[in-house]
Formats: C-alpha cells, sequence, structure tokens
C-alpha cells in the first residue's frame, strides 16, 4: 500500500511539473506561473491541509482566462479529478 506522500507525488506533484514543463516549452509564461504556485502548496506531500489548499487553488484554473491546449485541458481534468478524489478520501479518514 502507498504512504499518503506518494499518492500525492504520483498523482498531483508528478502530473503538474510535467504540465509546468509543457507551459514553460510553449512560452506559456502566465499559466507556468500560476501552476508552480500550486506545486508550492505541495512542497509537503504529508501536509494534508496544504494539500487541501492546492486541490483549492486547483479548482480555480478554469476561472482565469488562460486559454489551454487539448492535451493541457486533458491533463488538468485528470490532475483535478484526483485532487478530488484525494480531498474526499482525506474527508472520509477524518471522520473516523
Amino acid at each position: 500500500m502507498q504512504e499518503f506522500h506518494e499518492i500525492v507525488d504520483a498523482r498531483l506533484t508528478q502530473p503538474i511539473l510535467k504540465l509546468c514543463h509543457d507551459f514553460a516549452d510553449r512560452g506559456a509564461h502566465e499559466e507556468y506561473t500560476y501552476f508552480a504556485g500550486v506545486l508550492n502548496l505541495l512542497a509537503d506531500p504529508n501536509d494534508e491541509e496544504m494539500v487541501l489548499a492546492a486541490t483549492i487553488e486547483l479548482s480555480r484554473c478554469a476561472f482565469l482566462g488562460f486559454e489551454y491546449t487539448e492535451d493541457a485541458r486533458l491533463k488538468i481534468d485528470k490532475i483535478l479529478e484526483d485532487a478530488i478524489d484525494l480531498a474526499h478520501t482525506m474527508s472520509a479518514s477524518g471522520a473516523n
């Protein structure tokens, strides 16, 4: 069974890092800066409060006026889905 920090790294940190590289390669500086800021929130993948903060911040990305490629949009949708799934898991485990 994976540890929480390993799940956060695999499902959030690494995909966001790849997305940042894609934005940097395209010269999409504002998008890169935004998602790099989300990465900063995940600096300690064991800090559940910061993972929740990153999830909330990620949910804003659709309302910032960025123009995403179809590939970026699919990656972002998957990251958001995984972040919400993790947030639900944390909420459920905290209720016990």
